[in-house]
């Protein structure tokens, strides 16, 4: 077996790169999918989106800020 396995795995891994990276890029295709257009309402979404996960994240610091201690805390584990 020897050395047939890493040649092999390395012939597969460069006629990958040939057919998905450079033949596209030989027809002017470039190495990636095509990114859906962006409309006004798709960005206005994402916007709303993030907002909405930024506020989330917001309330369950506060949330986490205003906990008292966990019992563990108070009995000398570790920590705190």
């Amino acid at each position: 077996m020897g050395i047939w396995l890493p040649l092999a795995v390395t012939l597969l891994a460069v006629a990958v790169m040939y057919v998905c990276c450079i033949r596209p890029m030989r027809r002017k295709a470039g190495c990636r999918t095509t990114p859906a257009p962006r409309t006004r309402e798709s960005v206005d979404a994402e916007i709303r989106r993030a907002r909405e996960e930024l506020r989330r994240l917001r309330e369950q610091a506060a949330t986490r800020q205003a906990q008292p201690p966990t019992a563990w805390r108070k009995q000398g584990g570790r920590g705190g």
